[in-house]
């Protein structure tokens, strides 16, 4: 079992705008980056594992144009719920945006700026304090 230590605990809009969603990025010894939901303020169950960004760019990557179900594969038998939701992360962090030919699909953002907030992150000294602990073990 690896350790995450987390990063940032962040906090955006579902998709339909119907519930909060929180989520933590975090990084392995590796300097490998993870992204996991945490809590949903409406009813909807989800998956809390860490998901790697490699995983998560090679989706993107590969699927044009991306919608909640080019993400199901990386939640494969887990809630249905927890693609969508992911979605909405991936969107409020800016490493995907608004299709302007369907505003009901999305495109894959340049992760340019993204990486860069995370190597900030990463540097020492900057430790995040979630529910009073530095690391958190992977699920």
């Amino acid at each position: 079992m690896s350790e995450i230590r987390i990063l940032k605990a962040g906090s955006c809009p579902s998709l339909s705008g119907k519930s909060t969603l929180s989520y933590h990025i975090g990084c392995n010894d590796g300097k490998e980056v993870y992204l996991r939901l945490t809590e949903n303020t409406g009813q909807g169950i989800f998956n809390k594992e860490w998901i790697s960004l490699e995983e998560i760019e090679k989706v993107l990557a590969a699927k044009q144009p991306i919608t909640s179900g080019s993400l199901h594969e990386l939640f494969q038998g887990k809630s249905s719920n927890s693609a969508g939701f992911f979605l909405a992360v991936l969107k409020e962090e800016g490493l995907v945006k608004i299709s302007e030919s369907n505003l009901r699909h999305y495109e894959h953002n340049n992760p340019a700026e993204f990486n860069i907030a995370v190597q900030e992150l990463m540097a020492p000294g900057n430790l995040m304090h979630v529910f009073g602990a530095i690391w958190c073990l992977r699920e």
